[in-house]
């Protein structure tokens, strides 16, 4: 399979490295010279508990891809999605499928301008991962992935090719019908430790040694269950605050993505995630006032940044 992996960051150099264990033949497209630089001249390097490797992996501009390709694996920030795959339109061919596992909701309607709906899936990753440098990306902790096609009309039997490769490099993934539950789950989980991370600029651990922030993650996740629940996604509340439990003791020290943007100046992903949470919510009648406090207080640190 060939496969392209459009915005090597963090996460995009861990899955790509993934598909490379796996057998796949994987370039890993960027717009960060510096990096892409890094990886073509040593390698990309990649630090995990069980040690460090280097991976030959091509990393190559979006004008540079060679097409045509089997998947694209979509990890930009939501808001880049559709000019970065216009970027590569070039090497999109007519049997071309789309993954995204970025965050929030609605991203598999962003893909499906793009290709026929039956070429997108749509999944969620619970691993951390971290961009230490040019070239050097550190991911300590454990997770999974899960993948389906995003719309009825796709096929099955791709999402499990793809979940299979991924397990086969080393990181756990599967095929899953439920694929909306566990999105509405990632994107939940998210409007509640990634926000509460940029605002007090501290990592899941700081937010789990304090009962003024633990009860904030409890009131948010429980606002987010009901949003889903109203919009007809039965998510499981429990494993999601099981699962901030997990990111304050097992990931204790990971920044989040939205601490990243928020510390190096950058937009954040906060309406594809709090905001998309929030309107689909009220469109169903339902509160969720913590989760909009959030949202509209990490748009006030957008436009401080931008000195707006």
């Amino acid at each position: 399979m060939r496969v392209a992996v459009l915005g090597a960051g963090a996460m995009g150099c861990l899955y790509g490295a993934a598909l490379h264990r796996g057998g796949a033949d994987i370039v890993l497209v960027d717009v960060n010279a510096e990096h892409i630089a890094a990886i073509n001249a040593r390698g990309l390097e990649l630090e995990r508990r069980s040690g460090t490797e280097r991976l030959p992996i091509p990393a190559v501009r979006p004008e540079e891809l060679e097409g045509p390709l089997d998947l694209v694996l979509v990890f930009t920030k939501t808001f880049m999605t559709d000019t970065a795959l216009a970027g590569i339109a070039h090497a999109i061919g007519p049997a071309t499928h789309l993954l995204t596992l970025q965050n929030g909701l609605g991203n598999e309607a962003r893909l499906a301008a793009h290709v026929d709906a039956a070429r997108v899936l749509i999944g969620i990753s619970s691993l951390p991962s971290d961009l230490v440098g040019p070239g050097r990306v550190r991911s300590h902790g454990e997770g999974g992935t899960k993948l389906y096609s995003a719309f009825p009309s796709g096929d099955p039997a791709f999402a499990e090719q793809v979940a299979a490769l991924l397990t086969q490099g080393e990181l756990a993934a599967s095929a899953d019908p439920a694929i909306y539950e566990a999105v509405w789950s990632k994107a939940i989980f998210n409007a509640t430790m990634n926000p509460l991370c940029a605002l007090t600029l501290r990592t899941p651990g700081f937010l789990g040694a304090h009962e003024e922030s633990l009860a904030m993650i409890r009131a948010a996740v429980d606002e987010g269950i009901a949003a889903a629940h109203a919009n007809g996604v039965m998510v499981d509340g429990q494993a999601i605050h099981d699962l901030t439990r997990v990111s304050i003791t097992d990931h204790a020290d990971h920044e989040a993505s939205m601490l990243q943007d928020v510390k190096a100046g950058r937009r954040t992903e906060v309406d594809a995630i709090n905001g998309a949470i929030v309107e689909a919510a009220r469109g169903k009648g339902v509160a969720t006032p913590l989760l909009e406090i959030f949202w509209r207080f990490v748009k006030l640190e957008e436009a401080k940044l931008a000195g707006e």
